[in-house]
């Protein structure tokens, strides 16, 4: 069945700022506005109905398999989500952006796609993530670590022992509650290498336990460091607000 997005719709995608658009329970492209053309390489943004994040030209479509999975999760559970999204686009700059993505209805009220939008942030300056950050599913018994807003900085180390890139990505994962699996898929490298990093880690933090070294981490102040080698990566990761 085709679907006629509304000149309502259409106004608010062409006139609000930032990224948006819509796909279908396929995640093709029903709309996209110019910024979000442009962004991905597309000169001009009818250019974009039909197409899939695979058929995108430029480097974000590397990632397609992450946004047809958060799609199918948005439309199956009927929530919204919230990712931190960070890719190449089109003009070679790395860019980091919090992207929502809700569910798409028709006249009917079913659900048949995704509505996104996209805001970009600084990535050289502090990027104001505390609250979603501090919201994300992990495994921690004080919540207040949770709940208190603050700002969100990258390349700052904190206390404790010097990481390696890889070490803070890792560890920059694992505090978000990502499995060893999650992050090798986030970060293209192997599982058992992921755990390897995770044996130095709780290593270089003197913990006998992976619960131990997230505690540690957590009081040297690591929760709030956005590795640098991550904004020069594809990442998509749904920010996940605790109940």
């Amino acid at each position: 069945m085709s679907f006629v997005l509304s000149p309502q719709l259409q106004h608010l995608f062409d006139t609000q700022p930032g990224c948006w658009g819509c796909k279908d329970e396929q995640s093709n492209f029903l709309y996209a506005n110019q910024t979000c053309a442009t962004l991905v390489g597309v000169p001009r943004k009818e250019s974009m109905v039909g197409l899939s994040d695979l058929d995108l030209p430029c480097e974000v479509a590397e990632s397609a398999h992450l946004f047809r999975a958060q799609d199918r999760e948005v439309m199956r559970r009927n929530v919204q989500l919230r990712m931190l999204d960070i890719h190449c686009f089109a003009d070679k700059q790395w860019r980091a952006f919090i992207f929502s993505k809700t569910p798409l209805r028709d006249a009917a009220q079913n659900i048949i796609g995704t509505i996104f939008h996209g805001q970009v942030m600084d990535s050289h300056e502090l990027l104001e993530l505390g609250i979603l950050l501090n919201k994300i599913t992990c495994n921690l018994h004080d919540s207040h670590w949770l709940t208190t807003p603050t700002s969100y900085t990258i390349g700052h180390h904190g206390g404790g022992p010097r990481l390696s890139p890889r070490q803070e990505e890792v560890l920059f994962l694992f505090l978000r509650g990502r499995s060893a699996r999650q992050t090798a898929l986030a970060l293209g490298i192997a599982t058992r290498t992921v755990e390897w990093h995770l044996c130095m880690l709780k290593e270089k933090f003197s913990a006998q336990s992976k619960s131990e070294l997230f505690d540690r981490a957590i009081e040297q102040g690591h929760l709030h460091n956005l590795p640098p080698g991550l904004c020069k990566r594809p990442l998509s990761i749904i920010l996940r607000e605790t109940a």
